[in-house]
C-alpha cells in the first residue's frame, strides 16, 4: 500500500505540473490585450506600463511560466489586478466556503444515494422502484444552474421564504446562515442524490443475485442483514468510485450555484477572474481545483481496499 501511495503522489504532481503548463500557456495565449481587458481601453499609459511588467508581459512565455512556478512553490502566486492583493490570501479567504457546499452536499447525498438505491432495487419493478428511478432520472438530467434559477424563483421571487443571495458562516448568525444556506445546498446534492441512487441501483440488483446472497437467505437470516450486511457491502465498489467523481464534480459544480447565489466562494471568484482577465487568479484557481480532485481521487482509490479486502495493490 505504501509503494502503491508513492507512485500515485508522483502521478499526481505530474498532473499538476502538466495542468500548470496547459493553463498557463492557454490564459498567455488568448487574444486580445489582458492589460486592457484588466483595466480598460481609458488606462492611462503610465498605468498600463506598471501592469504589464507587474504581469511580467515583457517576458518571453517560458520565461514567465517558471518564474511564476518558482514563485507559486514558494507560496507566492501573484497579486490580483482585480482585488489588489494577493492571490493566495483571496483563494484562503474563498476556499473555506466552497468545500463547506462541496462536502456538506456530499455528505448529504451519500446516505440518501444509498437509501433511495437500495429501496429501488430491493422493490425492483414494484412502484417504489418506477417512482424512485424516475425522479433519479429527471433530476440527473436537470443542470445545476437551472436548479438554481428555479427554486431561487419560487422559493425567494415568489413565495419569500428565503433570501436570493449572500453567505453568512453559522458561528456568526445562525439563522442566516441557515436560511442562506438551504437554496445552494439543495441545488449541490440533488445531483449527488439521483446519481448515487442510479448506481447504487445498478450494482445491487447484481450482487442480489450471487450465489452467497441466496445462502444467507437459505440460513434463515433476516431481510435486513442480508441486504445492509452481506449484500450492499459488496456493491459499494462501483459506488465509491461514482462518490470520488462527485465530489470533484461538487467542486466544479459550485461555480454555476455560487454565482447564481453570489456566494463569496471559489465558484462566483473563479468567474469573476475570467471576465476581468485576473490570469494569476485563474491560473491560482484552476491549480487549487485540479490538486482538490487529484487528492479525492487517490483517497478513493485508498478506500477501495477498506471496503473490500480482496483489493490488493501491487
Amino acid at each position: 500500500m505504501k509503494a502503491y501511495i508513492i507512485k500515485r503522489t508522483g502521478q499526481m504532481i505530474l498532473i499538476i505540473f502538466l495542468i500548470s503548463i496547459f493553463t498557463f500557456m492557454l490564459v498567455s495565449l488568448i487574444p486580445g490585450d489582458p492589460v486592457y481587458a484588466m483595466l480598460g481601453q481609458e488606462v492611462s499609459q503610465e498605468e498600463y506600463q506598471r501592469v504589464f511588467h507587474e504581469l511580467k508581459l515583457d517576458q518571453p512565455i517560458i520565461s514567465r511560466y517558471f518564474s511564476w512556478l518558482s514563485g507559486a512553490v514558494q507560496g507566492d502566486w501573484g497579486q490580483s489586478t482585480q482585488f489588489h492583493k494577493s492571490t493566495l490570501e483571496i483563494i484562503n479567504e474563498r476556499i473555506p466556503i466552497t468545500l463547506f457546499f462541496s462536502i456538506s452536499a456530499f455528505i448529504i447525498s451519500i446516505p440518501l444515494g444509498i437509501l433511495f438505491g437500495v429501496i429501488s432495487a430491493v422493490y425492483r419493478g414494484r412502484p417504489a422502484d418506477t417512482a424512485v428511478t424516475l425522479v433519479a432520472n429527471i433530476t440527473a438530467c436537470l443542470p445545476q444552474f437551472w436548479i438554481a434559477l428555479l427554486v431561487m424563483y419560487v422559493f425567494a421571487m415568489k413565495l419569500g421564504w428565503l433570501p436570493s443571495y449572500g453567505f453568512t458562516w453559522f458561528y456568526k448568525d445562525p439563522m442566516t446562515g441557515i436560511r442562506q444556506t438551504v437554496m445552494p445546498l439543495f441545488c449541490l446534492a440533488l445531483g449527488g442524490i439521483a446519481t448515487v441512487t442510479r448506481q447504487t441501483r445498478s450494482s445491487m440488483l447484481e450482487v442480489i443475485r450471487q450465489d452467497y446472497v441466496r445462502t444467507a437467505k437459505s440460513k434463515g437470516l433476516s431481510q435486513r442483514k442480508v441486504i445492509y450486511v452481506h449484500a450492499l457491502k459488496n456493491a459499494l465498489i462501483p459506488v465509491i468510485t461514482i462518490l470520488g467523481m462527485r465530489l470533484g464534480s461538487m467542486l466544479a459544480g459550485s461555480m454555476f450555484v455560487e454565482s447564481v447565489f453570489n456566494i463569496p466562494g471559489m465558484g462566483s471568484l473563479f468567474v469573476k477572474a475570467i471576465q476581468s482577465r485576473d490570469i494569476p487568479v485563474v491560473q491560482a484557481c484552476v491549480l487549487v481545483t485540479a490538486l482538490v480532485s487529484c487528492i479525492i481521487n487517490l483517497l478513493t482509490d485508498i478506500l477501495y481496499a477498506v471496503v473490500d479486502p480482496r483489493v490488493r495493490f501491487e
